[in-house]
């Protein structure tokens, strides 16, 4: 499932660096990180550029849904697969979330802002 979203990820992740200003070395950085063929290089290589509001305690979320997925379950329990499936919806969702709020707070953020600088403008041009 996370590698058939890998791109998906990648894209919200590189829209969230976008709009929060990251800077052109991350957003490339990802960018090549997205074309990797395997989750893994992909992981690998971004492991400490995501943006500071998507760790989850500090942690990159990506590096704990690779070591889950990494790990062969064959050997596991039902109930230890179970449990490690739970625990990687559990990111998955609080790393959409994240993303999805940074992207919404920033752009809300921005829109109040241009409206008090246009207001500002405004009252500075009819002398107020």
């Amino acid at each position: 499932m996370v590698e058939k979203h890998r791109n998906d990820i990648f894209d919200e992740i590189i829209k969230v660096c976008n709009t929060l200003g990251g800077s052109a070395d991350l957003v490339a950085d990802l960018e090549v990180a997205k074309n990797e063929r395997q989750f893994t290089t992909s992981v690998e290589k971004i492991k400490s550029a995501l943006p500071q509001g998507l760790l989850v305690n500090g942690h990159n979320p990506l590096l704990a849904l690779h070591g889950a997925l990494s790990i062969g379950l064959h050997s596991e329990s039902d109930q230890d697969c179970l449990q490690a499936a739970k625990d990687v919806r559990v990111v998955l969702a609080d790393l959409v979330e994240k993303m999805s709020t940074l992207k919404q707070d920033n752009v809300e953020l921005n829109s109040a802002v241009q409206r008090l600088l246009q207001r500002k403008a405004k009252a500075d041009a009819n002398g107020i």
